[in-house]
């Protein structure tokens, strides 16, 4: 009978445990204290581990005891906080349920834990509170684990110990020379280039090759003067450019052939400035400047007077025209 009897004290002081109000916090057991005998058991995934390692520490909830409550953890600090002396924890304790046929077979708290010393640890036990829907709360205490922490062990035997040594330097290879010169020499290369491309840009000039010789003054104005046959504009009642394009076109001759700067001359102006030069050039006699007023009176009538000219007086002005430069051509003496 005295063993019975003890045996209902015990289960009454189990049954009689001191609720927990919610707004209270359960710290953590420290380590050295021996759990209640009512602690249930939790375990490591492995119970030694390297310095520096991570292992989980798992505590399941006995079954059903979920059931109709709400599942509270201690509070914790910010990560990361020593668990106990020599012991961290990198996460909050966290909670995990199987489920299988809609009906939840186990819960699982577990916290991921470390540590950077070697030794022999015995971790704290951990609480968890099960809110019930009346308001009381019961304490589910899990008993903590011994966690072994191992050195990387070192063979003695073998091991010799040497100083720091200096930075090493490798010999500059072949390979790598030429690789610099040539970087060098194609960064040149882009520098010579485009200070070519500028230069002969503002030139006007192709970037490559020599630039095609200009024609003499004569075989530019004849040119000209071939193309305006073709376009017969005064067939089209466009005397005005017909007679602007073979004025500008003996402006642009003069310009070449005695330097007078006739673009910005009238036609009076030119012909003062051919008489000028009739002492120098032998070819500027009487008929060929009577043949260019001709020429000219007839184009400023048809540029300013309004003035229409007949189709047989547009013919003779431009073949004027080829008769001034066919007869003033300067004849240069060959080497």
């Amino acid at each position: 009978m005295p063993r019975f009897r003890l045996y209902g004290l015990i289960l009454t002081l189990l049954l009689l445990c001191p609720l927990v109000s919610p707004a209270q916090q359960r710290p953590v057991t420290t380590a050295g204290q021996q759990p209640p005998a009512a602690a249930l058991e939790s375990v490591l995934e492995k119970d030694s581990i390297l310095i520096g390692d991570q292992v989980w520490w798992n505590m399941f909830l006995p079954k059903d005891s979920w059931i109709n409550t709400e599942i509270e953890a201690a509070a914790f600090p910010e990560l990361p906080f020593n668990i106990t002396e020599g012991v961290e924890a990198l996460s909050q304790l966290k909670l995990d349920s199987l489920v299988r046929k809609r009906r939840v077979e186990s819960i699982r708290a577990r916290i991921l834990i470390t540590s950077f010393d070697s030794g022999s640890y015995s971790l704290p036990h951990m609480p968890l509170y099960l809110k019930r829907e009346d308001g009381t709360i019961d304490t589910l205490l899990f008993q903590g684990p011994d966690l072994y922490v191992n050195t990387i062990p070192i063979d003695t035997t073998s091991f010799e110990p040497y100083g720091i040594k200096p930075q090493m330097r490798y010999p500059i290879t072949w390979a790598e020379v030429l690789s610099l010169v040539a970087a060098i020499l194609v960064l040149a290369a882009a520098i010579l280039l485009t200070v070519r491309i500028v230069k002969r840009r503002r030139e006007n000039l192709p970037v490559f090759g020599n630039p095609d010789p200009e024609d003499p003054p004569h075989i530019a104005a004849l040119k000209v003067f071939t193309a305006i046959k073709k376009q017969e504009l005064w067939k089209k009642q466009k005397a005005k450019p017909y007679y602007t394009l073979i004025t500008d076109t003996l402006r642009l001759y003069l310009k070449g052939r005695w330097g007078i700067q006739a673009m910005e001359q009238t036609s009076a102006e030119m012909l003062a400035s051919l008489q000028a030069q009739q002492d120098n050039d032998t070819l500027l006699t009487k008929e060929v400047l009577d043949t260019l007023s001709s020429m000219l009176t007839i184009g400023d009538l048809a540029k300013f007077a309004k003035y229409v000219p007949s189709e047989s007086e547009n013919i003779t002005a431009l073949d004027q025209a080829i008769y001034f430069v066919t007869h003033t051509v300067e004849v240069r003496s060959e080497e």
